[in-house]
Protein backbone atom coordinates (compact mmCIF):
# COMPACT_ATOMS: atom_id res chain seq x y z
CA UNK A 1 0.00 0.00 0.00
CA UNK A 2 2.69 2.27 1.13
CA UNK A 3 4.78 1.65 -2.60
CA UNK A 4 1.40 2.79 -4.44
CA UNK A 5 1.07 5.55 -2.05
CA UNK A 6 4.55 6.60 -3.44
CA UNK A 7 3.85 5.34 -7.23
CA UNK A 8 0.78 7.55 -7.20
CA UNK A 9 2.87 10.86 -5.77
CA UNK A 10 5.46 10.21 -8.23
CA UNK A 11 2.87 10.03 -11.38
CA UNK A 12 1.12 13.14 -9.85
CA UNK A 13 4.18 14.41 -9.99
CA UNK A 14 5.46 13.86 -13.49
CA UNK A 15 1.99 14.91 -14.56
CA UNK A 16 2.06 18.03 -12.95
CA UNK A 17 5.53 18.70 -14.57
CA UNK A 18 4.10 17.35 -17.90
CA UNK A 19 1.83 20.11 -17.62
CA UNK A 20 4.10 23.15 -16.70
CA UNK A 21 5.89 21.71 -19.46
CA UNK A 22 3.32 21.73 -21.88
CA UNK A 23 2.03 25.59 -20.66
CA UNK A 24 5.54 26.81 -21.14
CA UNK A 25 6.22 25.26 -24.08
CA UNK A 26 2.58 26.82 -25.31
CA UNK A 27 3.86 29.76 -24.14
CA UNK A 28 7.58 29.95 -25.96
CA UNK A 29 5.34 28.89 -29.47
CA UNK A 30 3.14 31.93 -29.00
CA UNK A 31 5.88 34.29 -28.23
CA UNK A 32 7.18 33.26 -31.44
CA UNK A 33 3.70 34.19 -33.53
CA UNK A 34 3.56 37.21 -31.36
CA UNK A 35 4.52 40.41 -33.75
CA UNK A 36 3.84 44.15 -32.72
CA UNK A 37 1.69 46.33 -34.51
CA UNK A 38 4.06 48.51 -35.50
CA UNK A 39 4.85 46.46 -37.81
CA UNK A 40 2.39 47.55 -40.22
CA UNK A 41 2.24 51.43 -38.75
CA UNK A 42 4.37 52.77 -41.55
CA UNK A 43 2.36 51.48 -44.37
CA UNK A 44 -0.59 52.21 -43.30
CA UNK A 45 1.01 55.94 -42.40
CA UNK A 46 2.07 56.30 -46.17
CA UNK A 47 -1.44 55.06 -47.16
CA UNK A 48 -3.29 57.43 -45.11
CA UNK A 49 -0.28 60.63 -46.52
CA UNK A 50 -0.74 59.67 -50.27
CA UNK A 51 -4.56 59.65 -50.20
CA UNK A 52 -4.75 63.16 -48.73
CA UNK A 53 -2.81 64.23 -51.15
CA UNK A 54 -5.02 62.48 -53.92
CA UNK A 55 -7.87 64.17 -52.50
CA UNK A 56 -6.38 67.30 -51.26
CA UNK A 57 -7.36 66.80 -47.58
CA UNK A 58 -5.39 67.69 -44.66
CA UNK A 59 -5.46 64.76 -42.20
CA UNK A 60 -3.47 64.27 -39.21
CA UNK A 61 -3.35 60.02 -38.66
CA UNK A 62 -2.43 58.73 -35.45
CA UNK A 63 -1.76 55.47 -34.01
CA UNK A 64 -2.10 54.75 -29.96
CA UNK A 65 -0.89 51.39 -28.59
CA UNK A 66 0.87 50.28 -31.80
CA UNK A 67 3.45 48.04 -29.29
CA UNK A 68 0.40 45.49 -28.50
CA UNK A 69 1.21 42.43 -29.69
CA UNK A 70 -1.03 40.69 -32.56
CA UNK A 71 -0.98 37.52 -34.11
CA UNK A 72 1.51 36.90 -37.03
CA UNK A 73 -1.67 35.15 -39.21
CA UNK A 74 -4.06 37.96 -37.48
CA UNK A 75 -1.85 41.15 -38.16
CA UNK A 76 -1.03 40.25 -41.59
CA UNK A 77 -4.61 39.31 -42.67
CA UNK A 78 -5.73 42.97 -41.19
CA UNK A 79 -3.55 45.08 -43.55
CA UNK A 80 -5.85 45.23 -46.44
CA UNK A 81 -9.28 45.60 -44.17
CA UNK A 82 -7.40 48.31 -42.37
CA UNK A 83 -6.28 49.63 -45.66
CA UNK A 84 -9.74 49.99 -47.01
CA UNK A 85 -11.57 51.18 -44.31
CA UNK A 86 -8.30 54.10 -43.46
CA UNK A 87 -8.99 55.24 -47.23
CA UNK A 88 -13.02 54.94 -47.21
CA UNK A 89 -12.48 57.88 -44.06
CA UNK A 90 -10.13 60.37 -45.36
CA UNK A 91 -12.48 59.71 -48.97
CA UNK A 92 -16.19 59.41 -47.44
CA UNK A 93 -15.43 60.73 -44.09
CA UNK A 94 -12.95 63.75 -43.83
CA UNK A 95 -14.72 67.37 -45.42
CA UNK A 96 -12.18 69.20 -47.22
CA UNK A 97 -11.03 72.18 -45.27
CA UNK A 98 -13.18 74.96 -46.45
CA UNK A 99 -16.41 72.80 -45.36
CA UNK A 100 -14.54 71.74 -41.89
CA UNK A 101 -13.97 75.41 -41.08
CA UNK A 102 -17.15 76.33 -42.01
CA UNK A 103 -18.98 73.81 -39.99
CA UNK A 104 -16.20 75.59 -36.98
CA UNK A 105 -14.10 72.15 -37.37
CA UNK A 106 -10.09 72.63 -37.85
CA UNK A 107 -8.90 72.47 -41.20
CA UNK A 108 -6.78 69.41 -40.20
CA UNK A 109 -8.79 66.71 -39.61
CA UNK A 110 -7.89 63.87 -37.33
CA UNK A 111 -7.96 60.10 -37.92
CA UNK A 112 -7.21 57.82 -35.29
CA UNK A 113 -6.59 54.06 -34.44
CA UNK A 114 -6.38 52.67 -30.35
CA UNK A 115 -5.72 49.38 -29.89
CA UNK A 116 -6.24 47.99 -26.16
CA UNK A 117 -6.56 44.06 -24.63
CA UNK A 118 -9.40 43.96 -22.96
CA UNK A 119 -9.27 40.42 -21.29
CA UNK A 120 -8.90 37.58 -23.87
CA UNK A 121 -9.70 40.15 -26.92
CA UNK A 122 -7.57 42.62 -28.49
CA UNK A 123 -10.10 46.07 -29.62
CA UNK A 124 -9.36 48.16 -32.63
CA UNK A 125 -11.04 51.55 -33.01
CA UNK A 126 -10.75 53.47 -36.27
CA UNK A 127 -12.22 56.98 -35.54
CA UNK A 128 -12.45 60.47 -37.44
CA UNK A 129 -14.04 63.28 -37.05
CA UNK A 130 -15.76 63.50 -40.19
CA UNK A 131 -18.69 64.28 -41.38
CA UNK A 132 -20.07 61.07 -40.49
CA UNK A 133 -21.93 58.77 -41.87
CA UNK A 134 -24.65 59.45 -45.05
CA UNK A 135 -27.52 57.86 -43.02
CA UNK A 136 -30.59 59.43 -45.49
CA UNK A 137 -28.60 58.39 -48.39
CA UNK A 138 -28.12 54.83 -46.97
CA UNK A 139 -32.13 54.64 -45.97
CA UNK A 140 -32.31 55.73 -49.48
CA UNK A 141 -30.30 52.63 -50.75
CA UNK A 142 -31.67 50.11 -48.21
CA UNK A 143 -34.87 50.64 -49.76
CA UNK A 144 -34.14 50.73 -53.40
CA UNK A 145 -32.54 47.27 -52.42
CA UNK A 146 -35.51 45.99 -50.56
CA UNK A 147 -33.26 45.93 -47.77
CA UNK A 148 -36.54 47.99 -45.80
CA UNK A 149 -40.00 49.42 -46.67
CA UNK A 150 -39.89 52.72 -46.92
CA UNK A 151 -42.48 53.07 -43.62
CA UNK A 152 -40.05 50.91 -41.44
CA UNK A 153 -38.71 52.18 -37.79
CA UNK A 154 -35.09 51.69 -37.45
CA UNK A 155 -32.14 53.02 -35.33
CA UNK A 156 -29.54 54.61 -36.79
CA UNK A 157 -27.16 52.15 -35.07
CA UNK A 158 -29.28 49.52 -37.06
CA UNK A 159 -29.24 51.41 -40.00
CA UNK A 160 -25.56 52.22 -40.16
CA UNK A 161 -24.92 47.91 -40.18
CA UNK A 162 -26.60 48.25 -43.97
CA UNK A 163 -23.06 49.28 -45.26
CA UNK A 164 -22.06 46.08 -44.48
CA UNK A 165 -24.03 44.45 -47.25
CA UNK A 166 -22.53 42.91 -50.34
CA UNK A 167 -22.05 45.80 -52.86
CA UNK A 168 -23.48 48.22 -50.81
CA UNK A 169 -22.10 51.82 -51.72
CA UNK A 170 -23.16 55.30 -51.74
CA UNK A 171 -20.80 57.18 -53.99
CA UNK A 172 -22.38 58.59 -56.71
CA UNK A 173 -18.77 59.10 -58.36
CA UNK A 174 -16.80 55.82 -59.15
CA UNK A 175 -13.29 56.48 -58.04
CA UNK A 176 -10.27 54.76 -56.73
CA UNK A 177 -11.23 55.45 -52.71
CA UNK A 178 -14.93 54.36 -53.42
CA UNK A 179 -17.89 53.44 -55.37
CA UNK A 180 -16.46 50.23 -57.04
CA UNK A 181 -19.01 48.07 -54.93
CA UNK A 182 -16.48 46.42 -53.17
CA UNK A 183 -15.90 47.24 -50.00
CA UNK A 184 -17.26 46.62 -46.15
CA UNK A 185 -18.83 43.85 -47.02
CA UNK A 186 -15.16 42.13 -48.08
CA UNK A 187 -13.73 44.04 -44.20
CA UNK A 188 -16.37 42.74 -42.25
CA UNK A 189 -15.91 38.92 -44.30
CA UNK A 190 -12.47 39.06 -43.37
CA UNK A 191 -12.85 40.10 -39.97
CA UNK A 192 -15.36 37.10 -39.23
CA UNK A 193 -13.25 34.70 -40.99
CA UNK A 194 -10.87 35.87 -37.62
CA UNK A 195 -13.59 35.01 -35.36
CA UNK A 196 -13.75 38.92 -34.83
CA UNK A 197 -16.61 41.48 -35.57
CA UNK A 198 -16.79 44.79 -36.51
CA UNK A 199 -19.35 47.51 -34.96
CA UNK A 200 -19.90 50.93 -36.87
CA UNK A 201 -21.14 54.27 -34.91
CA UNK A 202 -21.47 57.44 -36.28
CA UNK A 203 -22.61 61.08 -35.37
CA UNK A 204 -23.69 63.10 -37.96
CA UNK A 205 -21.16 66.06 -38.49
CA UNK A 206 -19.13 64.77 -35.61
CA UNK A 207 -17.41 61.71 -37.28
CA UNK A 208 -17.21 57.73 -37.45
CA UNK A 209 -15.99 55.33 -35.27
CA UNK A 210 -15.35 51.41 -36.38
CA UNK A 211 -14.77 48.63 -33.66
CA UNK A 212 -13.20 45.76 -34.27
CA UNK A 213 -13.00 42.92 -31.66
CA UNK A 214 -10.81 40.07 -32.12
CA UNK A 215 -9.82 36.89 -29.70
CA UNK A 216 -6.10 37.14 -28.81
CA UNK A 217 -5.46 33.72 -30.27
CA UNK A 218 -7.05 32.13 -33.01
Amino acid sequence: QDALKILTRQTDSLLIQQTRMGAELQDAIMRTRMIPFSRISPRLQRIARLTARELRKQVEFIINGENIEFERTVLNRLVAPLEHMLRNAIGHGIEDAATRQQAGKPAMANITVDINKEGSELILKLSDDGAGLDLTAIRKKAEERSLIKPDTVISDYELMQFILEPSFSTAKVVTQISGRGVGMDVVNNEIKQLNGALHIYSKTGQGTLFEIRLPLSL
